[in-house]
């Protein structure tokens, strides 16, 4: 669907459907804590505010026998009471994303179908903006959302023509835990892993993804750990304000001797991120992985089939990792100094996609806080994340298990 329109559209759901070909829904939750308790009345005003100028999110899900489309949705879109996510997006009249408030805390809630964080991120940020108006007279502009249109998959299949390759079983598979989630929240000091990576040479991104393979290594008693990662496709693809998924996924593999220390693992880490983040390689890589949905999501076939047959390709494709690491960075964008005036602290939680561990990192008033989930069954994950951080010289300001998964 183009992101104007409010006509009925099959168009926009391929950039989306690989996560409704997942078994179970990805929903994503961020948490930000506010410095004042929230008007739950004004939060409701902002947010239809936003949404009245910003026709991508004003739409619902629509399966009809084998067609799945994508609808103009007219009926309310009210904020709830409560830490509790509903289920989206039958608790939530149609759409795919959802505010809730209590106290002093504000809770976003989407189904990763529509958007990725990076989309996600400017729509609550000026519904943010819009509340601090609205509550604390702020004088925020709060201009129409740019949209940017969808790709064209066929173009950029064609640009690289090796995309369809078929999937082969070469190559050692990790197996994927399953059991009940758990999350693990640590907070790091910012400048001394900046610090750290300058010391090594690296990128920061680099060096952190480094310190978490060993510490995981230590964590599931492994000599070699597989982990995920994500690059933002957005400006290599001509779509700079795209609000929907918009990236292409890359794996690495680490290993280490029975007392590894972050120069051992370092240099390869980082080698393996800078050829990623090349603008070719990036969306060859997303060619790739869009050439398979593509084929899938027109197969002829029941949705159950499509799932399965989507889920085959993702693990001969050497998809599923010990963990991912996903970088948000700042998740309030465009970034503003201002509004940090009335926001204390953020999380964001996303259950692992193709992982035993999923770790998403944002970075506000100068940590790293990294929101852990973890399906090994394994317990003492804080303990050991503390351990190498600290051991590696880089500042722990938090590291605590937490229960239950979500509250």
């Amino acid at each position: 669907m183009a992101p104007n329109s409010d006509a009925r559209s099959a168009e926009g759901i391929f950039q989306g459907v690989m996560y409704f070909f997942r078994p179970e829904k990805i929903l994503c939750l961020y948490q930000i804590t506010l410095k004042e308790e929230v008007d739950p009345g004004l939060l409701q005003a902002a947010q239809d505010a936003v949404l009245a100028r910003t026709p991508y999110f004003r739409v619902q899900l629509v399966q009809e026998k084998r067609e799945t489309f994508l609808a103009p949705n007219d009926r309310p879109c009210p904020v709830g009471r409560g830490s509790r996510p509903p289920e989206i997006p039958e608790e939530t009249n149609g759409y795919l994303f959802h505010f809730s408030c209590e106290g002093n805390v504000l809770w976003f809630s989407w189904y990763h179908f529509i958007a990725d964080g990076k989309g996600m991120s400017r729509f609550l940020t000026q519904v943010l903006e819009e509340y601090c108006n609205r509550r604390y007279g702020a004088v925020f502009p709060c201009p129409e959302l740019p949209s940017s249109p969808f790709y064209d998959p066929e173009e950029l299949f064609a640009r690289f023509p090796g995309c369809d390759t078929k999937n082969d079983m070469q190559g050692e598979v990790p197996a994927i835990a399953a059991e009940p989630m758990q999350r693990t929240l640590l907070r790091l000091d910012r400048e001394t892993l900046i610090r750290r990576a300058l010391g090594c040479g690296v990128k920061p991104f680099s060096c952190l993804t480094a310190l978490l393979t060993l510490a995981m290594g230590r964590y599931l008693d492994k000599r070699e750990i597989t982990y995920s990662y994500s690059a933002d496709t957005r400006g290599d693809l001509g779509v700079p304000d795209a609000f929907y998924n918009c990236v292409a996924s890359f794996q690495g593999r680490t290993e280490f001797g029975p007392v590894p220390r972050l120069e051992d693992v370092v240099q390869a880490v980082d080698a393996r991120v800078k050829e990623t983040l090349v603008p070719e390689n990036k969306l060859g890589r997303m060619a790739e992985q869009m050439n398979w949905i593509y084929r899938v999501a027109q197969l002829k076939a029941p949705l159950r089939i499509k799932q399965r047959v989507f889920q085959m390709g993702e693990y001969l494709g050497g998809v599923p990792a010990d963990f991912w690491i996903s970088y948000l960075g700042n998740p309030f964008s465009p970034a503003s100094p201002e509004l940090m005036d009335y926001i204390q602290d953020f999380e964001v939680w996303v259950p692992p996609d193709g992982a035993s561990m999923g770790v998403e990192t944002a970075s506000i008033n100068g940590q790293l806080i990294l929101c852990i989930q973890d399906k090994t069954g394994r317990a003492g994950l804080a303990e050991v994340l503390r351990a190498v951080m600290e051991q590696e010289g880089v500042r722990v300001l938090e590291a605590k298990d937490l229960t239950p998964a979500l509250a």
